[in-house]
């Protein structure tokens, strides 16, 4: 499988997972799911892609932001920062998407350690809710739509920004703005190239960038397409330390993702 199949594998176990836990009247926690999403990717890319990620002791954190990294043929790198947020069954609210502590809003230490490494904010969410109740509004070119595709799903943090000043959480109010995630690894609609630049051409005409507004350097990409990842990155790839000793400052970050997928050409 590649890795758009993957990903809409995944989407679909979260889909069904939550169901499930609908069924029994029992919640389930974001952190959970991202451990057996990185697991799914894992076992079902062994041989086909490369996934490699490290997690930080849940201990030694105050957030749970997650980056990934995509890089492919060219050598270049795409670095994003992201949250996950689970939809609450009972309430069909993301009763945490608002989150706030001493440190600030959420979603604005989110964007703000994106933009000073020159990296994508995002959220991922997980979702189920009845066939039937909503509609979505973004329809995939490649794959037939299904509401399963939105079992992980992407958010631009702009959009979060915008509902926190209302006050609004519930499903109703997000689910317009979702995009599923397996669109940022397989589109080429919006741009050629390898893995890192069909990401990238994806996310701002799928405008989940749009609104974002970060410093580049002059005559390039809002977001620079880099020639190489940051220092911990290259450590979890050449594996010259154990994961514990992995150099990574920032207290928030507690999971990295490297997706690299096997004998890809340029498109």
């Amino acid at each position: 499988m590649q890795l758009d199949e993957i990903t809409i594998k995944n989407s679909g176990w979260t889909w069904d997972r939550l169901r499930e836990a609908r069924k029994h009247n029992y919640q389930v926690g974001e952190e959970s799911i991202t451990d057996f999403l990185v697991l799914n990717l894992k076992k079902w890319g062994k041989g086909k892609i490369v996934v490699d990620t490290f997690t930080r002791h849940k201990e030694a954190v105050n957030g749970s932001d997650w980056e990934w990294w995509f890089t492919g043929s060219s050598g270049k790198w795409l670095g994003m920062r992201v949250q996950a947020k689970v939809l609450k069954l009972k309430s069909e609210k993301y009763e945490h998407l608002h989150h706030s502590n001493k440190s600030g809003k959420q979603v604005d230490l989110l964007i703000k350690d994106a933009n000073k490494n020159g990296l994508i904010p995002l959220y991922c969410m997980y979702s189920n809710w009845k066939p039937g109740d909503y509609q979505t509004s973004w329809k995939c070119k490649t794959y037939k739509s299904s509401v399963r595709h939105y079992g992980t799903a992407i958010l631009n943090p702009i959009v979060v920004k915008r509902l926190q000043k209302k006050g609004e959480n519930h499903l109703k109010n997000v689910i317009g703005s979702l995009r599923p995630m397996h669109c940022i690894f397989c589109c080429s609609g919006f741009s050629g190239g390898d893995l890192p630049v069909r990401a990238l051409g994806w996310l701002e005409g799928a405008g989940l960038l749009s609104g974002q507004e970060v410093e580049a350097d002059e005559g390039t990409d809002r977001y620079v397409l880099k020639d190489s990842p940051p220092y911990y990155v290259k450590q979890m790839l050449e594996r010259e330390s154990q994961a514990d000793f992995i150099d990574i400052q920032d207290e928030r970050l507690m999971r990295v993702t490297v997706f690299r997928q096997l004998n890809e050409e340029n498109i």
